[in-house]
């Protein structure tokens, strides 16, 4: 594993530039929405969509004078990838929506029967009930003679009392985004594609650095009924849903909208104009979308 004493001045730039993605760009499913069927692109504070965020972050690092990133995807997802060293023998990964603390560096010297493992801390940084730490993870492993990484992103789960993977991304070389941003007839079908069962905004708040969520499910809701603020939820750093009217929905509004510099009024219109825009524009015959699961995590 590569040391902090290792770490390069390109790495330390990188390093930066996730940093301030994972505090100053938040995730917001809603964002796109809004840029691509509404009246336009949300302030840069507001968030953004995964993607998104690894566009920003590829474009922080270079103006700061950093090597171009490549953009790899998997499906809607995408990662800011460097490739380095002859012959490619070291990579960087930086991908904001999986919440890593630091850049992931694989290094080929550090294989071990020909992968290439590395895991770094992410958020939320969550507790057990005996008040241990633990703290999310993300696992990337790099088989370099099948030009493949998997990403795996994996977090504890209070209610069930262990660790669960959320989600696993699979980036190839061959994956590379040719525009970026791509046309914005290739992003439209990505944002109503069927997996996006909800709309939200998701912080890392810079005064504690917890995670805090409000999200305004798609589903479970007559499909003829307006979006309204009653179909909101909140989720607080241990992953505990909080439904209008509780206190916890109350505070967790408060310190999302603080995070980005908004009122609370103003982030619950902005998830209820993407939820509009989103039941006008998404296909009507499409797949089901998968039910949202509003329950403790």
């Amino acid at each position: 594993m590569t040391s902090l004493t290792e770490l390069t001045t390109s790495d330390r730039i990188r390093a930066g530039a996730l940093e301030q993605v994972l505090v100053e760009v938040p995730y917001n499913s809603a964002a796109q929405f809004h840029e691509y069927f509404g009246g336009g692109a949300l302030p840069p504070r507001l968030g953004a969509s995964c993607a998104f965020q690894s566009f920003e972050v590829g474009r922080l690092v270079a103006d700061a004078g950093g090597a171009p990133a490549h953009f790899l995807a998997d499906g809607r997802h995408v990662a800011a990838v460097y490739f380095e060293g002859a012959g490619e023998t070291r990579i960087t990964v930086l991908d904001p929506y999986l919440l890593h603390r630091v850049p992931l560096l694989l290094d080929r010297a550090d294989a071990v029967d020909g992968v290439v493992r590395v895991v770094a801390d992410a958020f939320p940084l969550r507790v057990r009930a005996d008040g241990s730490p633990a703290p999310s993870r993300v696992r990337a492993t790099w088989w370099p003679d099948r030009d493949e990484i998997v990403l795996e992103y994996v977090r504890f789960s209070p209610r069930r009392g262990h660790n669960a993977v959320s989600r696993a991304f699979t980036l190839r070389r061959d994956s590379a985004l040719g525009t970026v941003p791509p046309p914005a007839e290739e992003v439209r079908p990505l944002l109503t594609h069927p997996e996006q069962n909800n709309v939200s905004i998701r912080v890392v708040h810079p005064g504690d650095l917890r995670l805090r969520e409000v999200v305004f499910p798609l589903t479970g809701r007559p499909g003829a009924a307006a979006p309204s603020a009653g179909g909101l939820l909140t989720k607080d750093d241990q992953g505990v849903v909080s439904r209008p009217g509780a206190p916890g929905f109350d505070t967790d509004l408060a310190l999302v909208a603080e995070a980005v510099g908004e009122a609370p009024s103003g982030v619950v219109d902005m998830l209820l104009d993407a939820a509009a825009i989103h039941a006008r524009v998404a296909p009507a015959d499409g797949p089901a979308m998968p039910e949202y699961a509003a329950v403790d995590e």
